[in-house]
């Protein structure tokens, strides 16, 4: 049995009905901030008892309020879960939410109408609404829900909310039954009765000589007539009392064996009792007791897991969660995380993606229609930078480094008109992922809805993730092209050479890279689209663009190592060039200078990254004055959601 569907409207930032399907097992939910992955976890604990922070009750915060003024504020609001998966036991003892289908339904439904300090709201099981609701099946279903900011130490110290209680009550239930059934002490009561006894009459301890002095000095201050008899021992005398006074100590180490080396919570690290508070948990979720009183399914809801931990720790917990979730198939996790860390060490089937958009919508990963070998291919590229496309309202992916560095300084000159708050890429949490090749045909499926290429005049659709995503690619036309020219030892004939292949405006080649045969079918999707670099690769055509060519010459000679007691023909050359306005010159000419800068940055002498970095420093530093080329601009525009005209 497992949660399989939410549906909730009216809740929160949920104005129209919202749909999230989830799986058995680990669930992880991303997205940006204010998506509704609090919401979603708040839904769900609107219909259970949360057995660590008790009921959530319905206040008015939890109705929907929109942040325009011509919205509506509901009046309503209604939650509907759907459970599958369920076993003939389970059918049985929820028969009354099942019905004849197979698949379980609670229901929730609240009005703003306050009264008495209480909201009016009513919940019940199945499709309908009038049925009589019995709410002890709510108690087969066990719900933990851990915060985002949580107090481990206060939940492992001794209490009523005390942790270890609630775990050592769970593992003695049948055990105390039993007890309690033959009117006999637990073990763990007898022990703590007989040790009370032997301190009252240990002659080697001051408690004897301390009880007597106070029953001595009672008598004579009242007399015989009203005195009472004293006893000092430990108070608790049934298991919940001893249980809620036990609190847990740790060892730094697990190979210490000195028991004198505990020691208290409040002297470990924040994250270290983050992990012994969750680890009490999934103790007492992985019980395995037949007992009847014993809930049928298991749900726990973990807010931002992350907290307090390093990059290993948190990635070491989220396999044990994903193992205990898989091995325990009455135990379903969902956890919510800004983690990038935690997104990327988690398979796709797992991830449900939650975009703001106007309204929220969930996208599962696994409904993206990816073939079995892109989804294996994201799966294990999909490392800490890559992931950052899971938390981002809008995705640029590029082929490398440099791409990656320079796309956000060309997106401030084409967003320089736009209003404040959208004037750079970070305002607008656009991420420029790099994906270090030309791997567009695998990680675009994400967002891309066309589920495969196809001719035929309709394409095939899949789920995507809702937000924009533009891919930049290069050309690569041929680097060298075949040409005839006279052969001066053979009069009259000619020969064939090889020359170097400079595109420019009327000497134009098609390109080799393979991920232009993609440009029909992604461009066919709503929210994907690919574009193709006009001559050859990024530097080759910034260099072909406006007076590009004699900023970038002039980074080359800055960087060109100058060799000893010798004047750099290099450094001497594009010193001279970047003297040139290349806004006057022919487009031969341009192109001829496009090549030598691209032949010099591909130099180990420099390299695209070093290059990258200083181009972008000094695109920054002057402001606005560099030209971008027209199919970056597109990209940074569709992204950003800027209209434009679409080239048909």
């Amino acid at each position: 049995m497992y949660l399989s569907n939410l549906k909730a409207e009216g809740f929160r930032c949920f104005g129209k009905e919202f749909n999230i399907q989830l799986t058995d097992g680990l669930n992880v939910i991303v997205g940006e901030n204010g998506a509704g992955k609090t919401a979603v976890i708040n839904a769900i604990r609107q219909l259970f008892h949360d057995s660590e922070s008790g009921r959530y009750s319905v206040t008015s915060d939890d109705f929907f309020s929109p942040f325009v003024a011509e919205g509506k504020t509901a009046t309503s609001l209604s939650i509907c879960a759907e459970f599958d998966g369920l076993d003939v036991k389970d059918k049985v003892a929820f028969l009354p939410w099942v019905g004849a289908s197979d698949t379980a339904l609670l229901n929730l439904q609240a009005e703003k109408k306050e009264i008495r300090g209480r909201f009016k709201k009513v919940i019940w099981g199945g499709t309908a609404k009038s049925s009589q609701f019995d709410p002890e099946l709510l108690e087969l279903v066990q719900c933990i829900y851990l915060p985002p900011l949580r107090d481990a130490e206060s939940k492992l110290s001794n209490g009523r909310q005390s942790r270890l209680s609630k775990l050592l009550k769970a593992l003695n239930r049948k055990q105390l039954k039993q007890c309690r059934e033959d009117g006999e002490l637990h073990p763990l009561e007898a022990s703590l009765k007989d040790f009370n006894e032997s301190l009252a009459t240990d002659d080697k301890l001051s408690i004897k000589d301390a009880n007597k002095l106070i029953t001595e000095n009672l008598t004579k201050a009242i007399g015989h007539h009203f005195g009472q008899k004293t006893s000092i021992q430990f108070a608790e005398s049934d298991f919940t009392k001893i249980a809620e006074s036990l609190t847990l100590m740790f060892f730094p180490d697990l190979s210490v064996e000195d028991q004198s080396l505990f020691r208290d919570l409040s002297q470990n690290s924040l994250g270290y009792n983050n992990l012994l508070y969750i680890a009490s948990i999934m103790a007492e979720l992985t019980l395995d007791d037949e007992d009847e009183e014993q809930p049928l399914f298991k749900l726990l809801l973990i807010e931002e897991p992350e907290a307090h931990l390093h990059p290993q720790l948190q990635i070491r917990l989220l396999n044990h969660l994903k193992s205990v979730a898989k091995q325990n198939k009455n135990v379903q996790v969902i956890v919510t995380t800004h983690s990038t860390v935690l997104a990327s060490s988690v398979e796709l089937e797992s991830i449900i993606h939650l975009s703001k958009l106007p309204t929220p919508v969930a996208t599962p990963l696994r409904t993206c229609g990816l073939p079995e070998a892109s989804s294996q291919f994201v799966n294990r590229w999909l490392d800490v930078t890559k992931s950052n496309l899971l938390f981002s309202s809008g995705v640029i992916l590029v082929e490398g480094i440099a791409e990656q560095m320079i796309i956000p300084a060309l997106a401030k000159i084409v967003l320089k008109e736009q209003k404040e708050g959208h004037k750079n890429l970070e305002d607008l949490g656009i991420s420029t992922i790099n994906l270090n090749g030309i791997y567009f045909k695998h990680f675009m499926q994400l967002y891309c809805n066309v589920s495969k290429p196809d001719d035929t005049e309709e394409a095939a659709f899949a789920e995507s993730i809702p937000v924009r995503c533009a891919g930049i690619t290069d050309r690569d036309p041929p680097k060298t092209i075949k040409k005839k020219v006279p052969d001066p030892e053979k009069d009259g004939e000619d020969k064939e050479v090889s020359e170097d292949f400079l595109p420019y405006e009327g000497n134009m080649h098609s390109g080799t890279n393979h991920a232009i045969d993609l440009v029909n079918s992604i461009n066919k999707s709503t929210n994907s689209r690919l574009y193709v670099s006009k001559y050859k690769t990024l530097e080759y055509d910034l260099a072909m663009e406006g007076n590009n060519a004699s900023l970038m010459s002039e980074i080359i000679a800055s960087l060109w190592p100058e060799p000893p007691k010798r004047k750099s023909t290099v450094i001497t050359e594009f010193t001279e060039m970047s003297k040139q306005d290349w806004t006057k010159k022919q487009p031969h000419e341009v192109a001829e200078a496009a090549h030598k800068i691209l032949k010099k940055i591909d130099d180990d002498n420099i390299g695209k990254g070093l290059f990258a970095q200083v181009l972008t420093d000094r695109i920054q530093l002057n402001g606005y004055d560099f030209s971008v080329p027209e199919y970056i601009k597109k990209a940074i525009m569709w992204a950003s959601s800027v209209d434009f005209e679409e080239e048909e």
